[in-house]
């Protein structure tokens, strides 16, 4: 059976456990003697990074830990070693191996709280309204359980508790929570609003002793958040990880949405939205006068959250990350404590103790990827050639490191003398492009971190892949129940791994990392540009003498870690006065990819890494896409259909898109759908039928709702542009005006009971409006619903939303390939 921590804190040299043993919840406090290195004249087990000796100090408290390390701080020649997070230290001693955990014994909970709107939204800095009703489901159990101040008919599944009073539910819940308290509290934007607004309010209500007994330990604390420069409330409830889904799904999914409204990424990801109230005039209308459906609504949050973890397992992700690293659940947040931490048990593992924590000044700006500027205009049969995790491999291929770096750097390197090969390289040590100089005599940590995370990720990557091979042929429950677990298990490993990796170089240039060193950041940008434009090079050469070509430029774009060359020179030669299918089109490239192009990618980096005495070759380059077509507009703004990407072929071509208005979160939802089925007409029709698409789609667009037109954009500075005379200051961004606008108009109407008012951070939508109106303005913002009191719906530029929200955008790619999104009159049957 298994035994591992769930959380752990430091409470002045007090450690204060929370975990799980043989399958049961444990809790305890002890004391707890951090060890730290000073410098040693003899031979002594650990070592500093640069190989001096250093012998432990064990202190009886944190306490004394800590002040030793004041004491000495700023004394030249005297350094302290050793983690100070004192936690951490604790969490590697009593977990020297790989911790043996278990998701499924763990108490998870989804939290929703729903409070009265007697006067607007409810302010968290008040917690002035009473609450109406909590809402937890246990993500492991799936029970439901409902505390409400009304009756109501709870639906299956849903333990009720009914109150007549707020004091009372707030009694019976602590009561609750204190006896089912949770390992992680989970939710929707619960950091912000529904843990911070239980706790103002009990403390409100009950007194500052029962909001702190949210805590197991009796420790609650407030801290200042400031979200786009907003401040806003949250609590550390000491014992409890709180891990809020909206954070997760931000910081792990890599996509931009038009609104992080639950009912809109449940839209997304799930095809579900919200339960609909628009029939009620405001939310006090509708707890007012449907309590049963308001209870549903407030129950259907938590659901939602757990079918997004049943299909993302964001939670599971952060879970995995957190005991790979040996840190708490919530550190997942933050790139630099985890690879701190993370090389902590690294190098203690090897009998090396991390170096003291300095505080250093951002050196400078330095310098980011090469993008090239491609030729605009439409191109046939284009494959693109990705590099394989760049940064972690510069890192491996230049033993990039701490320790390794060397104090002298090269004098005359820069990106384009090593493209140049004019350099005088003598390959004792490796030279990158800023200059810097790396040992090949002992392997950097770095690099054997990235190689071992990256051969790890491997692994489990395989391993997940063969579950799912075999989950096509189980043939019992049980049998499909394990493979799931496994394919999920296996999943989450791989991706806990290639995040690591993606966050190890954001890590590396950040200012408060341990590590921090311009030098070593710098190095890698720079080799990164060297490695894409040495191949941008190569390939020209190839493929000229290839074709019998002189100076022309096969490779399109490139683009950090990517190239894409236009093959059609190479496809009419060969299949010249041919009549042939595209799929042996596709079959061709494929073969020619395989067979001549990425064996002559590999040796020409072999050049590369033997010109700069790399410690090893490791960039690695393949085939991604064969597309069709491609066109190009601006760096970073392209359209593909693809027909095969990386080895999968399929059946009609599909699009990718960079940059472009359908792949935009500031393009209206609608709108993006319509973009990228006018590019598929583009790409696989006449201009004659595009004209058409458009035509059609204008007409359909002027009878939509004024919500479903409007421009998505986050909203912030209200303070800075607002003006007490009128409004808004010269200058004002327009999407921030017609928010100021809003604000004015909604309190002038008295309609803030039905309308909150738009708040820094929020993110709303905007519309044209024609003149003349009655707020005598040609634009208004507005949150969700569009404020028909204002008189303003049939006021509405249609045209202009469809020119800036669907024809621009189109009209940039038609141009580039000479096309007209409207057909032009002739003049012609004057003289025929």
């Amino acid at each position: 059976m298994s035994v591992f921590y769930t959380n752990i804190q430091l409470a002045g040299d007090t450690i204060l456990y929370r975990g799980i043993k043989h399958g049961e919840p444990v809790q305890f406090r002890c004391n707890f003697s951090p060890t730290l290195y000073v410098l040693s004249n003899k031979e002594e087990e650990f070592k500093t990074l640069s190989g001096k000796n250093v012998t432990p100090m064990t202190f009886e408290t944190a306490k004394k830990a800590r002040e030793f390390i004041q004491q000495y701080d700023g004394v030249e020649g005297f350094e302290v070693h050793g983690y100070e997070r004192f936690v951490y230290q604790w969490i590697r001693r009593e977990f020297p191996g790989e911790i043996d955990y278990n998701i499924n014994q763990m108490k998870i909970f989804a939290l929703d709280i729903e409070v009265q709107s007697e006067n607007g939204f409810p302010n968290v800095d008040e917690a002035a309204e009473e609450m109406l009703s909590i809402t937890i489901k246990d993500m492991v159990t799936k029970k439901y359980y409902s505390w409400a101040t009304r009756e109501f008919t709870p639906p299956e599944g849903v333990e009720a508790f009914i109150f007549w009073t707020e004091n009372e539910m707030l009694n019976h819940f602590l009561g609750w929570w204190a006896q089912n308290t949770p390992d992680i509290l989970t939710g929707w934007n619960i950091n912000l609003y529904d843990v911070p607004y239980i706790a103002r309010r009990v403390n409100r209500v009950l007194g500052e002793k029962w909001m702190k007994s949210l805590s197991p330990w009796g420790r609650a604390n407030e801290r200042e958040v400031y979200v786009q420069g907003r401040k806003n409330y949250a609590y550390d409830i000491s014992g409890i990880n709180i891990l809020d889904y909206f954070d997760l799904y931000r910081k792990f999914t890599y996509t931009n949405q038009e609104s992080y409204r639950l009912d809109h990424i449940a839209f997304v990801e799930l095809g579900q939205r919200k339960i609909d109230h628009s029939e009620y005039e405001n939310f006090k209308d509708f707890y007012t006068r449907d309590w049963q459906k308001f209870m549903e609504y407030n129950i259907q949050d938590v659901e939602l959250i757990d079918r997004l973890e049943d299909k993302m397992k964001l939670l599971e992700l952060a879970i995995t990350m957190s005991y790979d690293a040996k840190t708490n659940f919530e550190d997942v947040y933050s790139q630099v404590r985890m690879w701190d931490t993370m090389i902590y048990n690294y190098l203690t593992d090897r009998k090396v103790v991390v170096p003291p924590k300095k505080i250093r000044e951002k050196d400078a700006k330095y310098a980011g990827a090469y993008v090239k500027e491609p030729k605009p205009g439409l191109y046939d049969w284009v494959v693109s050639f990705d590099l394989n995790s760049l940064y972690p491999h510069l890192i491996m291929q230049y033993n990039i490191s701490p320790e390794t770096l060397i104090d002298e750097r090269h004098p005359r390197a820069t990106v384009d003398r090593i493209l140049e090969e004019t350099l005088d390289i003598d390959g004792d040590c490796c030279v990158c492009a800023n200059g810097a100089q790396y040992r090949k005599d002992i392997h950097g940590f770095l690099p054997e971190m990235m190689q071992s995370i990256y051969n790890e990720r491997t692994i489990y990557k395989k391993r997940m892949l063969n579950a799912k091979q075999s989950l096509e042929h189980a043939t019992t429950p049980a049998e499909t129940s394990s493979l799931q677990k496994d394919i999920s298990k296996f999943n989450n490993i791989q991706m806990a791994r290639k995040i690591q990796l993606n966050s190890a170089y954001g890590a590396i240039g950040n200012q408060y990392f341990r590590y921090y060193n311009l030098a070593n950041a710098e190095a890698i940008t720079l080799s990164g540009q060297v490695s894409i434009r040495w191949i941008e090079r190569k390939m020209n050469e190839y493929l000229n003498n290839l074709l019998g070509t002189e100076d022309h430029d096969y490779v399109i774009a490139s683009d950090t870690d990517s190239i894409y060359l236009c093959l059609d020179l190479l496809v009419s030669t060969v299949f010249a006065g041919k009549d042939v299918s595209k799929e042996r089109i596709v079959n061709f490239l494929d073969d020619a990819c395989k067979q001549r192009i990425e064996p002559f990618i590999s040796k020409a980096y072999q050049e590369l890494a033997n010109y700069v005495g790399a410690y090893e070759q490791k960039m690695f380059m393949k085939r991604e896409n064969i597309a069709e077509k491609g066109i190009w507009t601006a760096k970073k703004r392209y359209v593909l259909n693809v027909w095969d990407s990386e080895g999968v072929r399929y059946a009609k071509p599909k699009l990718k898109m960079m940059g472009i208005e359908a792949v935009k979160s500031s393009t209206p939802g609608v709108c993006r759908d319509k973009i990228r089925e006018c590019i598929e007409v583009i790409l696989s029709s006449t201009e004659e039928d595009a004209q058409k698409y458009i035509s059609d789609f204008r007409e359909q667009f002027s009878k939509l709702p004024v919500e479903d037109i409007s421009f998505p954009r986050g909203c912030n500075n209200l303070n800075k542009w607002s003006s007490p005379t009128v409004i808004y200051g010269k200058g004002t961004p327009i999407h921030v005006r017609g928010a100021l606008l809003y604000n004015f108009h909604n309190k002038k109407n008295k309609l803030t009971h039905k309308y909150p008012l738009i708040r820094d951070g929020d993110k709303i939508k905007f519309v044209y409006l024609k003149n003349p109106n009655k707020i005598g303005e040609n634009v208004l913002s507005y949150l969700q619903t569009f404020p028909k009191e204002l008189g303003l719906d049939r006021c509405v530029d249609y045209d202009l939303q469809f020119e800036k929200s669907f024809l621009e955008p189109i009209k940039v790619i038609m141009d580039t390939i000479g096309w007209q999104p409207e057909k032009i009159a002739s003049l012609e049957f004057l003289f025929g």
